[in-house]
């Protein structure tokens, strides 16, 4: 060690008011002359350390650790009520939907009869008037034939009396009549 160093030293050691013998023998937390005072305030100062630590930190703490054991606690019951509440809403929900879902249900099957039974009344009238319409138009088709056939008739007869008259000299219109009534007869059959 340079001699400025250990002047230096010395120097700081008288400062702070070591012993000679202490500053001789180098460290003075290894001299055994001293260990009853070291352990003395070793224990003081634990003693001291420990009486703060019991009295103010630690119930701080204790309290700090309380409190967020509640907290978390109060929020895991509140997440536990909320989550119940959740599920009888659901549930609650639920059932609604399915009384909804019945009751739409019931309404369009009502509807769906009802149209029904209108359809069918409306083509039970339209069938009812189509049929009388139809039977309607067979009289009056049946007679116009009755009318056309009478008409048909007279002028085959006068068509058969011309005829009979230019190739036989004279015909009975009486005579001619009634055979070509029995022809139209016969036709028809």
């Amino acid at each position: 060690m340079p001699v400025s160093a250990l002047r230096t030293s010395a120097w700081a050691a008288a400062l702070i008011g070591l012993p000679a013998a202490a500053q001789a023998a180098g460290m003075p937390q290894f001299d055994i002359a001293s260990f009853p005072s070291q352990i003395f305030w070793l224990v003081v100062s634990f003693a001291v350390l420990y009486a703060i630590m019991a009295t103010l930190v630690l119930p701080r703490i204790g309290s700090t650790v309380e409190a967020r054991e509640r907290k978390i606690q109060a929020d895991l019951d509140a997440a536990q009520q909320a989550n119940d509440a959740a599920r009888t809403t659901a549930a609650a929900q639920d059932k609604a939907l399915a009384e909804a879902r019945g009751r739409a249900e019931a309404v369009i099957r009502a509807a769906s009869d009802a149209a029904t039974a209108e359809t069918s009344a409306q083509m039970h009238a339209v069938g009812s008037r189509l049929a009388a319409d139809i039977t309607a138009a067979e009289r009056r088709i049946g007679e116009q034939q009755n009318q056309a056939m009478t008409g048909l008739t007279g002028m085959a007869a006068e068509i058969a009396s011309a005829i009979l008259g230019k190739l036989v000299g004279s015909a009975d219109g009486a005579q001619v009549a009634r055979a070509v009534d029995e022809a139209a007869k016969a036709g028809k059959r």
